[in-house]
């Protein structure tokens, strides 16, 4: 059984429109500094699966080819910029994970045991950990079914 992070984010030359609305919310909260938010949805998928299978489901299945990329690994980030994560609690019901579930098998695909979703959120700008909790706690989760983890740049 294997564990595969897969996200997908708009391409390089396709606004993030998500990210430009949190960081016009981020200001509305009187937190400066942030000069950019990207952001992506994270896929969790757990299974007995292959690169090849997983390369499949992304492009196929999870990522709009006209504007959207996918990445995929197992759980290795080096990231430059601050990153955010945000998840669904052990317990709470995943519909988007759920359906992705059928999809996959929709595909023919087999050996998936679950997915579980979130968001993935890249921050450029002047920030500490503490802000980055705050716009966390505010903006982008909901604490009764969601949790997040950060992660400062790597330089």
């Amino acid at each position: 059984m294997e564990n595969w992070k897969v996200e997908v984010s708009y391409k390089p030359e396709v606004p993030d429109t998500v990210g430009q609305g949190i960081l016009e919310d981020i200001t509305d909260l009187g937190i400066n500094g942030i000069d950019s938010v990207r952001t992506a949805t994270v896929y969790w998928i757990e299974g007995s699966l292959d690169a090849e299978t997983i390369d499949r489901i992304g492009t196929e299945l999870l990522a709009n080819p006209i504007t959207q990329v996918y990445a995929f690994g197992r759980e290795n980030d080096t990231e430059t910029d601050w990153t955010l994560e945000v998840q669904f609690k052990p317990g709470v019901t995943d519909a988007v994970g759920d359906s992705t579930v059928k999809g996959i098998t929709d595909l023919g695909i087999s050996g998936v045991a679950v997915v579980r979703t979130g968001y993935k959120y890249w921050f450029t700008g002047t920030l500490t950990a503490e802000i980055l909790e705050t716009i966390a706690q505010r903006l982008l989760m909901n604490e009764v079914i969601q949790t997040f983890s950060y992660q400062e740049p790597r330089s």
